[in-house]
């Protein structure tokens, strides 16, 4: 008797449990539906809006600041609503009937919603300016903390997220099944990001330093579903599984001759099953690659070519291969020619024979001027080598503030300030997106690394010395 009672028990547990994998799956995935989001936008001064989500759907916004915007969609989740340089989140189960009226000068605080899921909407307004104003006020403070004061310090912001949740439903009603979970899952994969991130935000803040972890630190990562395709509509999700692969490589020994960035590459068919979560990872480690380093692109395309699945991403990693190419190491350096504070000329050619660390940088990019003592340092160990020339390049507008702190700095190596013409080329040339760049040159003149260490990293003398023998 006591066993038929234990069965019945256990295919009623395995019953229930079915019924409600069964709802929270249908809850996420619909039939195509036609989605309805409509708005009033003052000050616009965008042409167009944008909403983005699995893909992006753009809706033109008339001279009256009104817009429609018609969709067929098929999952719920957030999406992102796009105008000009700034977005707003939004939570939407397709067939929904959504009304926004905002200010775009104030487009973060006055976005107020009406239609379906208006109260979930009109929380995430409050959740994101909620977010803002707990970021550290001291990222190096916060970030080179003690790790049980770090530990604390984010489970107390993390508490003051979900607790808004509960003011606001006091107040307002109980949220969506759905939305609950979903804001839940996005408060705790932050969280995880946030501790994810400590041991290289610790490093990179105090690079002298060499931080250890409690065998028990990364415990937080034990109740978070790590495979989850369904979560790809939790935006932090998506930042989760990059911080994730790269938490989980980092101190991956097992072949010194690969690159970092190699190793991450070929652990996410090990750490992941979820064909659209690997795509995805596919696609924005390859993104990152080809930002970081180009090298190690070419020892990957391969394999990319061949695990990913996704059309769209697999052709847009392939057009930027391609537009990287000419960097390639062992590709003839484009030239440069600029001039000292004195109006002398250097170009590039007048210094083949020797090893070129370039940095490309201005006086108002901050972490340029980090790099600043650790450049130094670096030019000190090679003081006595004849075969190796550190070049600065400015790209300041304002040239008198450049020369004036290379002389009140008493900067050394060879100090270059480019005119707008040349600027314009070397960013080009480069395909320089963000600063402080730097760039080794073989003595040959060749590249060697269009995307060569800082001067700060763990991995600069070596990429030096492996440049200095080959």
């Amino acid at each position: 008797m006591i066993v038929c009672q234990n069965k019945v028990v256990l295919f009623l547990f395995i019953g229930v449990f079915l019924f409600q994998a069964s709802c929270k799956e249908k809850s996420k995935h619909y039939t195509p539906t036609t989605t309805l989001i409509e708005g009033q936008i003052a000050s616009s001064d965008s042409p167009v809006i944008s909403l983005l989500g699995t893909e992006e759907i753009k809706a033109a916004i008339d001279p009256s600041g009104k817009f429609i915007i018609q969709a067929e969609l098929e999952k719920a989740g957030f999406y992102r609503l796009s105008l000009s340089n700034q977005s707003i989140q939004l939570f939407i189960v397709p067939g929904d009937r959504i009304s926004l009226i905002a200010d775009q000068r104030t487009w973060h605080t006055s976005a107020l919603f009406k239609g379906d899921h208006a109260k979930e909407n009109n929380y995430l307004v409050i959740y994101e300016n909620l977010k803002t104003t707990l970021q550290p006020q001291d990222f190096q403070t916060f970030f080179t903390q003690e790790e049980d004061d770090f530990i604390k310090a984010v489970e107390e912001r993390t508490t003051l997220l979900n607790d808004s949740q509960q003011d606001y439903q006091k107040k307002n009603g109980t949220f969506d099944e759905f939305f609950a979970e979903m804001i839940s899952e996005e408060v705790a994969y932050d969280a995880a990001i946030m501790k994810m991130n400590y041991p290289f935000y610790f490093e990179y803040l105090l690079p002298d330093s060499n931080v250890i972890l409690s065998d028990t630190y990364d415990s937080f990562l034990q109740n978070l579903e790590i495979d989850s395709e369904d979560n790809l509509m939790v935006p932090a999700y998506k930042g989760f599984l990059m911080k994730y692969l790269e938490f989980k490589t980092i101190n991956d020994t097992s072949d010194h001759e690969t690159t970092q960035n190699v190793k991450k590459f070929n652990s996410i068919s090990k750490l992941f099953q979820s064909e659209n979560v690997k795509n995805l990872l596919y696609y924005s480690l390859m993104q990152e690659i080809l930002e970081t380093s180009i090298n190690d692109a070419s020892l990957v395309m391969d394999k990319y070519i061949q695990l990913q699945t996704n059309a769209k991403y697999k052709e847009e990693i392939t057009t930027g291969y391609n537009s990287w190419s000419t960097l390639l190491k062992g590709k003839s350096s484009p030239e440069i020619t600029c001039v000292t504070a004195t109006g002398k000329t250097v170009s590039l050619q007048s210094l083949k024979g020797k090893l070129i660390y370039i940095d490309i940088w201005a006086t108002w990019c901050g972490p340029c001027l980090r790099e600043l003592p650790y450049l130094e340092n670096l030019q000190e160990k090679y003081k006595k080598r004849e075969d190796i020339a550190f070049v600065s390049i400015s790209i300041d507008d304002d040239k008198v503030a450049w020369s004036t702190m290379v002389k009140e700095k008493n900067m050394k190596g060879i100090q270059l300030h480019a005119n707008t013409e040349m600027h314009e080329k070397i960013v080009n040339n480069y395909l320089i997106n963000g600063i402080p760049r730097f760039i080794i040159i073989n003595k040959s003149g060749n590249i060697w690394n269009a995307n060569a260490p800082r001067p700060s990293s763990k991995e600069v003398l070596n990429d030096i010395e492996l440049a200095l023998v080959q």
